[in-house]
């Protein structure tokens, strides 16, 4: 009977292959029958296909792949079973067939019937041969098998498999796009060895066409190094260099700020590139130099409180310095100073700005960026922050306040005000309600405060400040007080109760202080009592048509305190 080969086909197709040996039913005719059928099929999806503007659904092609990603075959073969789905390529028979191994072309059809007969038959047929890359195969010999054993519905099927070893491994998916991707990410690779110099490293793009930009920021890097060093620098040493010292704090700046959630189907390295060319406007727009762990910054997500207070409890509960593992809550500070009043708010500012280890950023209102004395201006202050043990930048604006502030407000952690005499008004009332940061009303607030109080009504943002002041006196010191006043249908006790359960959670205490009457004068009350020299608090709501006539509650507050405000 001659030899016989392994089985071609799995289980999920034994039982159709063996019920039609045993019945006779698989008869030339019937195979002739289900190549036309696969071939219709094949027509129908090729037209749609068109009509729809799908791209190509043929294979690809292995020699353009393997040279695309200069890859290089291995030695030895072995015998496998391999997912159907996972062979996207042929050889050379890539434009006969669709990546569904349909037949294109008629004049397959006696090959393709004879491989059918063979299939369903006693002999068998051997093992098909395959390249691997990655987890994607590519036929050597056997695209009929492959064709046939597709439309008998089987899932895997024998091969000799032969490794083929690329720096860009390819996923079961691979497609034409990707292939292009991953080709410009090879040549990338082979370009700077960074895969080499600095294993494990990750710079893959969504857009090929962007590595370019990526090598062009190595050579740049490059020159300059040499300027600085005064020396010839290599390639490898720029790359290595560039990676290291550019490319990573950025990298992780955006992953502590989880940009990559509001930039769905992009990666770190795109996010690098993004970030670098809208440093250069931003530079020129806000005046300050803006580095690149600070304009990562700018994007950082919405504040997840959830997740910032499991991470200060870990911290807590494993006796970490809370300062240092929680160092991304104050990154920056921003401090805004009008003219014959910038110390009211710059000298806080300083202080927070050195007790948090962070970059303090100035804005002057109402100061002129191009007259003469600006530059001295500059000098003199960074030269002031440097005293103090910060980094210092001072920009100047001329625009509306509001305007210049907020743009800038973004790339820092908290902004730092005087603070008015009395009830906010203008632009600072504006600010109040539009800042994307903690609003410090500084008025030569001490730093850090002894005697926190918080006016808690147990709200979303009452958390923020309940958050806020705990963390200010794990990593500084300082015992806590926590107001609340009772509103109807909510006694104050049990408001409290929330907040005692939550500082507790951290081990702190507090003092809580229930209060009755408006919900203002009530916090003035507290906060002259405990001697309070920071008061913290959210958009206090109490008394939402009373708001309406008076103004809001944490306008109030600020207008009735003598203490330093924090709006969360």
């Amino acid at each position: 009977m001659g030899a016989t080969y392994p089985r071609l086909v799995t289980a999920a197709t034994a039982c159709e292959t063996m019920c039609a040996m045993a019945d006779g039913s698989e008869t030339h005719a019937s195979a002739a029958h289900d190549f036309h059928r696969a071939r219709r099929r094949a027509a129908l999806r090729t037209v749609l296909g068109r009509l729809l503007g799908a791209t190509d659904d043929r294979l690809l092609s292995y020699e353009e792949v393997r040279r695309g990603l200069r890859a290089v075959e291995g030695h030895g073969a072995t015998l496998q079973d391999v997912p159907l789905d996972a062979i996207v390529g042929s050889v050379g028979r890539y434009q006969d067939f669709t990546r569904e191994f349909l037949p294109l072309v008629d004049e397959d059809r006696g090959r393709w019937v004879g491989v059918r007969l063979a299939m369903t038959g006693l002999e068998g047929v051997p093992p098909v041969e395959l390249y691997r890359i990655g987890d994607a195969y590519f036929v050597k010999d056997g695209n009929h098998r492959v064709s046939v054993a597709r439309q008998l519905g089987a899932r895997t099927i024998n091969a000799y498999v032969t490794p083929v070893y690329s720096r860009v491994p390819l996923g079961p998916d691979a497609d034409a796009e990707a292939i292009a991707l991953a080709s410009s990410y090879a040549a990338f690779l082979d370009e700077t060895g960074i895969d080499q110099l600095r294993p494990g490293a990750d710079l893959r793009l969504t857009e090929p066409l962007r590595y370019p930009s990526l090598l062009e920021h190595i050579r740049v890097h490059q020159y300059f190094m040499g300027i600085d060093e005064d020396r010839p620098v290599s390639w490898d040493e720029a790359v290595a260099h560039w990676y290291d010292a550019v490319y990573l704090p950025v990298a992780e700046a955006i992953r502590e700020h989880d940009l990559l959630s509001r930039f769905e189907g992009r990666t770190v390295t795109d996010l690098y590139l993004f970030l670098s060319d809208h440093r250069g406007r931003l530079e020129q727009e806000y005046g300050w130099r803006i580095e690149s762990p600070l304009l990562a910054g700018g994007f950082r997500a919405r504040f997840d409180l959830a997740g910032e207070t499991a991470r200060l409890k870990a911290a807590v509960a494993e006796g970490r310095d809370v300062r240092e593992a929680m160092s991304h809550l104050v990154d920056s500070v921003l401090v805004v100073m009008e003219e014959g009043d910038e110390d009211a708010a710059l000298v806080p500012a300083l202080a927070l700005a050195a007790l948090e280890h962070a970059p303090l950023l100035a804005l002057e209102l109402g100061a002129d960026p191009t007259r003469p004395e600006a530059a001295a201006e500059r000098e003199a202050f960074a030269a002031r922050c440097a005293a103090a043990g910060v980094e210092g930048q001072l920009a100047m604006s001329r625009r509306e306040p509001v305007q210049a502030i907020l743009g800038r407000a973004a790339y820092a952690s908290v902004v730092v005000v005087a603070g008015p005499r009395g009830r906010p008004t203008g632009w600072l009332r504006t600010l109040m309600h539009r800042s994307p940061r903690p609003l410090l009303l500084a008025r030569g607030a001490r730093v850090p405060p002894e005697r926190p109080l918080v006016a808690y009504d147990g709200r979303g943002r009452a958390d923020l400040a309940l958050f806020a002041a705990a963390y200010l006196a794990l990593a500084h010191g300082g015992r806590p007080a926590v107001v609340s006043v009772a509103e109807r249908g909510r006694p104050a006790e049990a408001m409290l109760a929330r907040a005692r359960a939550f500082l507790a959670d951290l081990g702190l205490a507090a003092d809580l202080l229930p209060e009755r009457g408006a919900v203002d004068a009530a916090i003035a009350r507290a906060a002259a009592r405990e001697g309070a020299d920071l008061v913290v608090m959210g958009s206090y709501r109490y008394n939402r048509r009373l708001e309406e006539l008076t103004g809001n509650v944490t306008e109030r507050v600020v207008g009735r305190v003598a203490a330093p405000v924090l709006v969360a």
